[in-house]
């Protein structure tokens, strides 16, 4: 069954959970791969909250060096603090993830200094399992969308839509992996990408020349809106916090 969704471009045809999640972003004006990595690690620090403690498998993954990066060391306090009021789940993990850590450091702490080094930048490697899940999601995601593209109204809504910069190049990335017709729908994505770039640096320019005590009053709100968009196209577009 296929559903219709509104999109920059019109109705953007989606025939599963997966597709609708990336033309609702696309409709809303939001990267779909940043849309697919915080929906991805939002699930899987609800599912660590939830029973990440009593999971054998992830504390045998835990005995192998698996941790926690810093930012889902924070966010799976909070996760668990929205859910249960508590930060017991979190503090059994990350006891088992620091006792490895010491008994690491205490087998390097005799050895000479090249072992040292490559001992340290092992355990350096946090292997995060929430790292893991998005970077599966975000390669989901970019396949999923070079697939789609082959339909013109997904084609014109990525060659328009609210891709970050990152995505851009990941979009990209993952193109040249793929078919000729996969990479000739790419360079039509890339070109009408780039006119939208251009339009976003020439209204910055603008922008930053009327920014001037003398000039103040010739801002647009067209370059005001450059500026906007220029945020979001390095720092992302998610949703909204999740956490909060």
């Amino acid at each position: 069954m296929t559903q219709s969704i509104g999109g920059p471009s019109g109705k953007l045809p989606a025939r599963d959970f997966e597709e609708i999640r990336l033309a609702e972003a696309l409709e809303r004006g939001r990267c779909p791969v940043c849309d697919a990595r915080q929906e991805s690690g939002y699930a899987a620090l609800r599912g660590l909250a939830r029973e990440g403690s009593t999971d054998r498998g992830l504390r045998d993954q835990m005995d192998k060096g698996v941790g926690f990066c810093q930012p889902h060391s924070i966010g799976l306090s909070k996760m668990e603090l929205l859910q249960t009021s508590s930060q017991l789940a979190t503090a059994v993990l990350l006891d088992a993830v620091l006792r490895r850590r010491l008994a690491g450091l205490k087998k390097l702490a005799g050895k000479d200094v090249t072992s040292q080094n490559r001992g340290l930048a092992e355990l350096a490697d946090s292997q995060c399992p929430v790292c893991a899940r998005i970077d599966e999601a975000s390669r989901a995601a970019l396949k999923r969308l070079l697939d789609v593209s082959a339909e013109g109204a997904w084609l014109t809504a990525l060659g328009s839509g609210e891709l970050c910069l990152d995505d851009v190049y990941a979009l990209g990335i993952a193109a040249a992996s793929g078919s000729r017709d996969v990479q000739q729908r790419w360079s039509t994505i890339l070109s009408a990408q780039m006119r939208r770039l251009g339009a976003i640096q020439e209204q910055l320019a603008e922008y930053a020349h009327n920014s001037t005590s003398d000039r103040r009053q010739l801002i647009t709100k067209e370059q005001q809106e450059a500026c906007a968009a220029s945020i979001r196209l390095f720092g992302g577009t998610p949703d909204k916090d999740r956490m909060r």
